[in-house]
Protein backbone atom coordinates (compact mmCIF):
# COMPACT_ATOMS: atom_id res chain seq x y z
CA UNK A 1 0.00 0.00 0.00
CA UNK A 2 1.12 3.40 -0.29
CA UNK A 3 3.06 4.80 2.65
CA UNK A 4 1.29 8.32 2.22
CA UNK A 5 -1.93 7.27 2.50
CA UNK A 6 -3.43 7.03 6.45
CA UNK A 7 -4.33 3.76 7.43
CA UNK A 8 -7.16 3.30 9.70
CA UNK A 9 -8.57 0.60 11.99
CA UNK A 10 -12.00 0.19 12.54
CA UNK A 11 -12.60 -2.44 15.24
CA UNK A 12 -16.09 -3.53 15.88
CA UNK A 13 -18.41 -6.82 16.16
CA UNK A 14 -21.26 -5.73 14.33
CA UNK A 15 -20.24 -7.52 10.05
CA UNK A 16 -22.88 -4.65 8.63
CA UNK A 17 -21.48 -1.46 10.85
CA UNK A 18 -18.22 -3.12 9.85
CA UNK A 19 -18.67 -3.55 6.19
CA UNK A 20 -20.31 0.06 5.79
CA UNK A 21 -17.30 1.89 7.70
CA UNK A 22 -14.95 0.05 5.73
CA UNK A 23 -16.79 0.97 2.31
CA UNK A 24 -17.01 4.65 3.14
CA UNK A 25 -13.61 5.01 4.75
CA UNK A 26 -12.07 3.53 1.15
CA UNK A 27 -14.19 5.66 -0.82
CA UNK A 28 -12.45 8.40 0.78
CA UNK A 29 -9.23 7.18 -0.09
CA UNK A 30 -7.86 5.63 3.16
CA UNK A 31 -6.50 2.12 3.81
CA UNK A 32 -9.12 0.61 5.84
CA UNK A 33 -7.73 -2.45 8.39
CA UNK A 34 -10.75 -4.65 10.41
CA UNK A 35 -10.51 -6.19 13.53
CA UNK A 36 -13.59 -7.92 15.00
CA UNK A 37 -13.28 -7.79 18.75
CA UNK A 38 -10.59 -5.91 21.33
CA UNK A 39 -7.85 -8.16 21.54
CA UNK A 40 -7.55 -8.47 17.63
CA UNK A 41 -8.15 -4.72 17.55
CA UNK A 42 -5.31 -4.87 19.99
CA UNK A 43 -2.98 -6.92 17.51
CA UNK A 44 -3.74 -5.12 15.06
CA UNK A 45 -2.54 -2.01 16.40
CA UNK A 46 0.91 -3.33 17.34
CA UNK A 47 1.43 -5.63 13.70
CA UNK A 48 -0.04 -2.68 11.81
CA UNK A 49 0.31 0.87 13.69
CA UNK A 50 -2.57 2.57 12.02
CA UNK A 51 -2.87 6.69 11.86
CA UNK A 52 -6.18 6.41 13.52
CA UNK A 53 -8.25 3.90 15.84
CA UNK A 54 -12.22 3.69 15.26
CA UNK A 55 -13.07 1.59 18.31
CA UNK A 56 -16.92 -0.11 19.60
CA UNK A 57 -17.27 0.24 22.91
CA UNK A 58 -18.93 -2.89 23.50
CA UNK A 59 -16.84 -5.49 21.92
CA UNK A 60 -16.57 -9.60 23.03
CA UNK A 61 -13.68 -9.69 25.29
CA UNK A 62 -12.12 -6.88 26.39
CA UNK A 63 -14.23 -3.70 25.53
CA UNK A 64 -13.20 -0.40 23.76
CA UNK A 65 -12.43 1.26 26.92
CA UNK A 66 -9.72 -1.36 28.34
CA UNK A 67 -8.06 -1.89 24.81
CA UNK A 68 -7.70 2.12 24.03
CA UNK A 69 -6.23 2.47 27.50
CA UNK A 70 -4.11 -0.80 26.85
CA UNK A 71 -3.02 0.94 24.06
CA UNK A 72 -2.20 4.22 25.38
CA UNK A 73 -0.26 2.36 28.23
CA UNK A 74 2.20 1.16 25.49
CA UNK A 75 2.76 4.41 23.73
CA UNK A 76 3.95 5.24 27.24
CA UNK A 77 6.47 2.61 26.97
CA UNK A 78 7.49 3.12 23.74
CA UNK A 79 5.91 0.48 22.26
CA UNK A 80 4.80 2.61 19.28
CA UNK A 81 6.54 5.71 17.37
CA UNK A 82 3.86 7.85 17.55
CA UNK A 83 0.43 8.70 19.69
CA UNK A 84 -2.43 7.33 17.25
CA UNK A 85 -5.88 9.32 17.91
CA UNK A 86 -8.61 7.23 19.16
CA UNK A 87 -12.47 7.78 17.83
CA UNK A 88 -14.62 5.45 20.18
CA UNK A 89 -18.10 4.40 18.53
CA UNK A 90 -21.11 3.13 21.86
CA UNK A 91 -24.50 2.92 21.41
CA UNK A 92 -24.67 3.64 25.27
CA UNK A 93 -25.40 7.48 24.97
CA UNK A 94 -23.38 8.99 27.87
CA UNK A 95 -24.36 12.86 26.59
CA UNK A 96 -26.95 13.29 29.00
CA UNK A 97 -24.56 11.89 32.20
CA UNK A 98 -21.02 14.39 31.40
CA UNK A 99 -19.58 13.12 34.75
CA UNK A 100 -19.64 9.75 33.60
CA UNK A 101 -18.38 10.30 29.93
CA UNK A 102 -15.69 12.17 31.24
CA UNK A 103 -14.71 9.47 33.85
CA UNK A 104 -14.65 7.33 30.37
CA UNK A 105 -13.10 9.22 28.62
CA UNK A 106 -10.39 10.16 31.14
CA UNK A 107 -9.77 6.19 31.74
CA UNK A 108 -9.49 5.43 27.94
CA UNK A 109 -7.54 8.11 27.05
CA UNK A 110 -9.42 8.50 23.92
CA UNK A 111 -9.76 11.73 21.73
CA UNK A 112 -13.72 11.68 21.14
CA UNK A 113 -16.51 9.77 21.60
CA UNK A 114 -19.34 9.23 18.79
CA UNK A 115 -22.99 7.90 19.61
CA UNK A 116 -24.44 5.37 17.54
CA UNK A 117 -26.95 5.96 15.74
CA UNK A 118 -24.25 8.31 13.88
CA UNK A 119 -24.12 10.50 10.88
CA UNK A 120 -21.94 9.18 8.35
CA UNK A 121 -21.01 13.45 7.37
CA UNK A 122 -20.39 14.00 11.34
CA UNK A 123 -18.16 10.60 11.20
CA UNK A 124 -16.19 11.32 7.72
CA UNK A 125 -15.44 14.87 9.41
CA UNK A 126 -14.45 13.90 12.62
CA UNK A 127 -11.75 11.39 10.95
CA UNK A 128 -10.35 13.43 8.95
CA UNK A 129 -10.12 16.23 11.48
CA UNK A 130 -8.32 13.86 13.80
CA UNK A 131 -5.91 12.67 10.86
CA UNK A 132 -5.21 16.32 10.17
CA UNK A 133 -2.14 15.92 12.49
CA UNK A 134 -0.37 12.98 11.41
CA UNK A 135 -1.09 14.11 7.81
CA UNK A 136 1.40 16.89 8.58
CA UNK A 137 4.14 15.14 10.90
Amino acid sequence: MNEDVPKILVVDDEPDLLATLQYRLRQEGWEVLVARNGLEGLGAVRAKEPDLIILDVMLPGENGYRVAKMIREDEKLGVYPRRTPILLLTARDLSGDPDREKMFMEFSQADRMMYKPFDMVELLGTVRALLDPVAVS
